[in-house]
């Protein structure tokens, strides 16, 4: 055979091709060769009385099928052990019209094959190639405070476990504690008063893991009293310290059990787990709708049935989560009181049609008998336009309350539009426009005192900072409405992050329902650098002009630790 192309690059791939072909059929002979009891299982073959299997220690509920037409280990090693296997199977042992109901042939056609890519505008570096395999190096991270049992990160392969939790859900208990410390200086400027604040707050994770799907979670605050944290503030020359102490607080805190019910039953009956259910039990977290339409901690329960799909409907994904709550539910439609209302709700998240829905209900219970037992209904849609802006539609809708129309707590329609823009620089350069109107008194399902109002996500200048005490505009929503526009620039190498904003809000409505005494009008800026893999440096300001109230003003400076 002569080979013809002039490209010294092309004639060495060519030959090692015919190489790799002349071993593969030695391979095969030799398969053939040492094991010839390897044989073909056809639709016209019957299967082996006794077929070779791997050995299981349990019993599967889910057997592997046996499909016509495919290759079987009778007798001897599988296929692999010593010759080629896998990808370079022997061509002589492939049954050539053995079709199943999924397949059927084809005639050939050359517009099947692509071209060979063409490298002469690519000179060879053999630096690059070498740093395929020799270039890796390890990042540097952040190791958790605390690591017993096996380390969150490792270089090596997983430790044996052990079946403590049945043979079918292996068992490797560790124990991590993770968490931030933050410390802030501000200046704020608001109500009337101004004041210097030093802040201080100790977030901590504690995690045990039982297997890779069960874990007893805790966070605590210890530096935190409620909405309160340990801080110093100077007032008119006068320093107050303010201690805020509290290791445990169940308005603040969670603590919850969780773990996937299908492996745990798997397990405890020495079989393949029969489903997926997640399940999560006690002071559990529960987020919904990037935090909009539900961000508290409830005592109580909530399981999903996740990964499923619809063909029929065309939603290539979606999952559904039950949940119920029968205290610390915080909601100002009960006054706050966190033993004042149970809820039950249900919620969806649905990929369909280049977008995503999520859907939720939630029926709140008033025990205290005061007749504000409601319905809340929260929908969105979030999906990319014309290559040009992604786009999420928010409504939470209140609906239910017996009484009075001005005694109704949690009554009415908020809507919410989330836009951020693509330009030639899509990860580094992102405008937003976030618009909002909110009708009566709209309230989330429930939200922690720490979330903040159900606006927190629309702007900066709406996000209070959960330390100092930072001013914002009205966030609550009720009877207003307005806009927020801003950029948000990342180097190039996302070594520093510049957000710039502009907010207004304009009031409407019965003044007794609203929060806000007249139309606000803001100004923010925040920037944010690391300092280095566990360490970050941030700095906000801001100032809002207040009709019917003073200005406020508000400047901070804030180091954060994340170990």
């Amino acid at each position: 055979m002569t080979l013809r192309d002039e490209n010294p690059l092309r004639r060495k791939a060519i030959a090692m091709r015919l190489a790799l072909c002349a071993l593969a059929l030695v391979g095969v002979r030799s398969i053939r060769a040492e094991h010839p009891s390897v044989a073909l299982r056809t639709s016209e073959t019957p299967p082996p009385s006794e077929a070779w299997t791997p050995t299981v220690t349990a019993e599967s509920l889910f057997a592997p099928p046996h499909e016509p037409g495919v290759i079987e280990q009778v007798t001897g090693p599988p296929l692999g052990v010593g010759g080629w296997g896998g990808v370079f199977d022997a061509p002589e042992l492939q049954s050539p019209h053995a079709n199943t109901s999924c397949t059927q042939s084809a005639s050939y056609s050359s517009g099947d094959f692509a071209p060979d890519p063409f490298y002469e505008n690519w000179p060879y570096d053999p630096l690059a190639e070498q740093a395929v395999y020799g270039g890796k190096y390890l990042n540097p991270t952040q190791r958790p405070l605390i690591e017993w049992g096996m380390p969150f990160y490792d270089t090596g392969p997983v430790p044996p476990p052990s079946d403590n939790c049945g043979p079918t859900n292996p068992s490797l208990p560790r124990f991590y504690l993770y968490g931030d410390y933050r410390a802030a200086a501000a200046y704020n400027a608001q109500n009337g008063s101004d004041k210097g604040v030093l802040a201080n707050r100790l977030n901590l994770e504690w995690d045990l893991w039982l297997t890779s799907t069960e874990r007893f979670h805790m966070f605590t605050g210890p530096f935190q009293d409620g909405n309160d944290f340990m801080r110093v503030e100077f007032d008119d020359g006068d320093a107050e310290f303010f201690s805020e102490t509290n290791l445990f607080d169940a308005d603040t805190d969670t603590l919850f059990f969780e773990g996937d019910l299908g492996y745990m039953i798997g397990g405890w009956t020495g079989q393949y787990a029969p489903f997926d259910l997640p399940v999560a039990v006690g002071l559990i977290p529960l987020l919904f709708q990037n935090g909009v339409w539900m961000e508290d901690a409830i005592v109580g329960m909530a399981a999903t049935i996740p990964a499923r799909n619809s063909p029929w409907l065309d939603w290539s994904n979606y999952d559904v989560t039950f949940f119920a709550g029968f205290d610390q539910v915080t909601s100002p439609a009960f006054d706050d009181s966190n033993a004042a209302a149970n809820v039950f709700g249900v919620t969806t998240f649905i990929e369909s049609r280049g977008g995503y829905f999520e859907i939720g209900y939630a029926f709140l219970d008033d025990t205290a008998n005061f007749g504000r037992s409601y319905n809340n209904i929260g929908l969105s849609y979030t999906r990319r336009y014309l290559n040009l802006v992604s786009n999420s539609m928010r409504v939470i809708v209140n609906a239910g309350q017996n009484g009075p129309v001005d005694d109704r707590t949690a009554n009415g329609v908020l809507l919410i539009a989330e836009n951020s823009f693509l330009t030639p620089w899509p990860y580094n350069v992102i405008p937003y426009v976030n618009l909002w109107s909110g009708f009566d008194d709209p309230q989330s399902v429930a939200r922690a005192g720490a979330a903040g109002g159900v606006l927190r996500n629309t702007g900066i200048l709406f996000e209070s900072d959960n330390l100092t005490g930072y001013p914002t505009l009205d966030a609550t929503g009720a009877e207003t409405y307005g806009a927020a526009i801003g950029v948000d620039l990342l180097a190039p190498e996302f070594t520093h992050q510049l957000i710039l904003e502009a907010a207004v809000l304009q009031v409407f409505g019965d003044p007794a329902i609203r929060n806000a005494p007249g139309d606000q009008y803001g100004i923010g800026l925040r920037y944010q650098v690391p300092i280095s893999n566990a360490h970050l440096l941030r700095f906000d300001v801001m100032h809002g002009w207040f009709e019917n109230s003073d200005d406020a003003t508000g400047a901070r400076a804030e180091f954060r630790w994340k170990f």
